[in-house]
C-alpha cells in the first residue's frame, strides 16, 4: 500500500545518498537522493510531499517533491 505524506527532511549524507524525513504524522522514515522530484539536492529543513512504500522489506519514501 502506498500513502501521500508529507514531511520535513531531518538530514541527508551526500556520500551515500541516503536520507531521513521526519514525517508530519510523526516518526522518520528513510529515502534515497534518486526518489527526489528532478534530481534536486535535498537540503535539511525542506518540506516535502512523499509517498510512503512498504512493498519490500523496509519502508521508505518515494516519489519525493519539495513543496
Amino acid at each position: 500500500m502506498m500513502t501521500s505524506q508529507t514531511g520535513i527532511i531531518r538530514s541527508f549524507n551526500p556520500h551515500n545518498n541516503i536520507g531521513l524525513i521526519t514525517c508530519d504524522l510523526g516518526g522518520d522514515i528513510q529515502f534515497h537522493a534518486t526518489q527526489v522530484s528532478k534530481q534536486q539536492k535535498p537540503v535539511s529543513g525542506n518540506m516535502v510531499e512523499f509517498v510512503m512504500d512498504d512493498s519490500s522489506s523496509k519502508l521508505q519514501a518515494v516519489k519525493i517533491r519539495f513543496i
